[in-house]
């Protein structure tokens, strides 16, 4: 069981920028999945970018900080277990044309290279930029589903706004899907903050007698939104999800990632400083819905 008492907010600040947290709880500790930005390297810089990998026991020092995928991807979801081997989710980054990728292992170490995956997630009527971004992996039973981001115009000239989208499969090689927001996205521009803000980074977890979902909403002032669902097909949109303020996360904060820790749930959260800094904080909840923040540094 996680001791939370001594904590204390942000609970990890390297020499790069942390991005995009995932955690998988394992049997002596938990692995943090991260997006490594590079701090000496230019954004649009595919070499500034990799999905990385450090191990903790108990969230005061993190070890075996290393990427576990080449250079030039970004953004891990959800690591599942599924066709017998651990899946691991995300995306190439940042080419224009930005495609979902995984990687498998057999031992939670060595992950073999990517492999694109739902490509018709580029092609979708919606998806206008023909990008796709951000997954997230669900296994609930036989199915298999996947949450991801693809971007459209806005009302504004030049702007997007990112949407999410939601499709299932039954294959163990995930090459084979069934997508249901072909149509139109599960989540689309919100009509209540700026034109261009959308939804990306989707967290889901199981929390009562169904499911919840959690994710970034906006983009210049990104915050947490929510929604609910008895099957991970319907779902009913709760609108924000605030929080208070803290200094690490002052300007802006998103990328959750929740999961069931003792008799509550546990949130890491990607916050931005005022001095644009990005690191990770932690929250906790009795419910997956009213969260409290750690007490900060």
């Amino acid at each position: 069981m996680l001791d939370l008492s001594s904590l204390r907010n942000p609970i990890w600040r390297p020499d790069d920028r942390l991005r995009d947290p995932a955690v998988l709880p394992i049997v002596n500790g938990y692995l943090v999945f991260y997006s490594r930005f590079s701090a000496d390297r230019e954004w649009s810089d595919p070499q500034a970018w990799a999905v990385a990998c450090a191990f903790t026991s108990n969230f005061h020092t993190f070890a075996h900080d290393r990427d576990v995928t080449p250079k030039g991807f970004a953004s891990p979801g959800d690591v599942v277990f599924w066709g017998g081997r651990w899946v691991l989710p995300y995306q190439s980054y940042p080419a224009n044309s930005t495609h979902l990728c995984f990687s498998e292992s057999h031992d939670l170490h060595t992950w073999h290279a990517p492999t694109c995956f739902l490509g018709e997630a580029n092609a979708l009527p919606w998806n206008t930029r023909r990008r796709a971004i951000d997954p997230t992996l669900v296994v609930d039973g036989e199915v298999l589903h996947c949450f991801f981001v693809g971007s459209g115009a806005t009302e504004t000239p030049g702007q997007h706004a990112n949407m999410v989208g939601h499709a299932v499969s039954i294959d163990p090689y995930l090459q084979r899907w069934h997508v249901i927001t072909r149509d139109a996205p599960l989540i689309g521009r919100s009509q209540a903050v700026d034109n261009d803000a959308g939804a990306n980074n989707v967290t889901v977890f199981r929390a009562g007698d169904g499911w919840t979902l959690i994710y970034s909403e906006g983009m210049a002032n990104q915050h947490l939104a929510w929604g609910r669902s008895p099957d991970l097909l319907r779902w009913e949109f709760k609108g924000a999800l605030p929080l208070p303020a803290q200094r690490w996360m002052s300007r802006k904060h998103g990328a959750p990632f929740v999961w069931r820790e003792g008799d509550g749930y546990v949130m890491m959260l990607m916050g931005t400083d005022a001095a644009d800094w990005t690191t990770f904080g932690l929250l906790t909840s009795y419910d997956g819905v009213h969260w409290a923040l750690l007490p900060e540094q």
